[in-house]
């Protein structure tokens, strides 16, 4: 009898199943007031599946980053019961959330080659 492998890593498969399940949690359940749209960009977890990192964006931000990432961390916990209720699963990861930057990091990117056309023209 021959089992049929997966195409990747079950830690992979549950990652891309948290980032659902997350976006969808964040743009219905939680809510911060003045924290703009809030998007999920990349979720890493461990391979023993007792981590997951979490990696959000937030676009019209009207308030601190540090505070938004206060309100994740009091909200860890609440958010690990609410995904250990959708994922079949044993082990459900701790939550660690981390702001990702790199949309910033791209606009003034974008800004400056646009300021460098313009010069040009």
């Amino acid at each position: 009898m021959q089992f049929q492998r997966k195409p990747y890593k079950r830690h992979q498969r549950i990652s891309k199943q948290i980032k659902m399940i997350l976006s969808d949690m964040i743009l219905k359940n939680l809510y911060l007031k003045g924290s703009g749209i809030i998007t999920i960009t990349k979720v890493e977890v461990t391979s023993d599946l007792s981590i997951a990192k979490v990696f959000y964006s937030v676009i019209d931000n009207q308030i601190s980053k540090k505070d938004i990432n206060i309100f994740f961390k009091k909200k860890s916990r609440f958010i690990k019961g609410l995904i250990g209720k959708k994922i079949t699963s044993k082990k459900i990861p701790n939550f660690v959330f981390i702001f990702d930057d790199s949309i910033e990091v791209y606009d003034k990117i974008d800004q400056m080659f646009v300021k460098l056309k313009n010069g040009k023209s």
